[in-house]
């Protein structure tokens, strides 16, 4: 595979916004930057007769199901050398009908909000905020550790999720931190927010519901099972 570790090599070479390709995500407003000398990317929109698909031996019909069924935007998969490591990133969307823009709120809501998602999912948590406000969670499900923020942008919830079968060390938490400060959101700054927000139940319903949580559905696991098929 070529995404491993050359990446350190050319980073010396090249400068380094060379290898960074922004993926507007059509039907959010959303833009998200990975650097594609050590990321695979895969969106509804490039899976079309993708060589990248062929070389890790997945079906554009497998990858067609996968947006689909989970409500996925972006599929994005890093390998580690010599390891059966990696780290997994998606990008789910749901709509939100009582919040607006979760930056129209201040730290002590986001604190609120924070809290609901992380006693639902028995998760530790945290506010994260760049130009965007999101609220950081950390909790394992379905054997996968995840480092997951969550957002509401123009009446939308996002969820961008890492997963990885082992633990997050610190270089993977910053590796994800980078993608998470190269987004950039379409805001509406016309829309006006609720007078009362319940946070509890919009997010236990709506977030938790639809767009949260680890996906099994992922590009290693079915990679894996390929291999065995062609070995049997």
């Amino acid at each position: 595979m070529k995404k491993i570790v050359m990446f350190i090599l050319l980073m010396v070479i090249l400068p380094l916004n060379v290898l960074a390709t922004d993926f507007s995500l059509n039907d959010t407003d959303m833009q998200i930057t990975f650097d594609e000398s050590e990321w695979y990317v895969f969106t509804p929109d490039n899976i079309l007769d993708n060589p990248e698909l062929e070389e890790l031996g997945i079906s554009y019909d497998y990858m067609v199901d996968t947006f689909e069924e989970n409500g996925a935007y972006l599929d994005a998969i890093l390998f580690f050398s010599n390891s059966d490591d990696y780290i997994e990133v998606f990008v789910r969307k749901t709509r939100i009908e009582d919040v607006i823009n979760l930056n129209n709120y201040d730290k002590s809501e986001i604190e609120e909000l924070g809290k609901a998602l992380a006693e639902e999912q028995g998760a530790d948590y945290e506010v994260y905020q760049n130009d965007y406000s999101f609220v950081k969670l950390e909790y394992q499900d379905m054997g996968f550790y995840l480092n997951e923020y969550v957002t509401v942008i123009n009446g939308d919830g996002y969820s961008i999720t890492a997963q990885k079968p082992y633990e997050f060390v610190n270089e993977d938490e910053l590796r994800v931190k980078e993608l998470i400060d190269s987004i950039e959101f379409d805001v509406d700054e016309s829309l006006k927010e609720p007078s009362r927000v319940d946070w509890y139940k919009i997010f236990r319903y709506a977030i938790i519901g639809a767009c949260s949580g680890a996906l099994i559905v992922a590009i290693f696991v079915t990679m894996k099972k390929n291999k065995k098929n062609n070995e049997d």
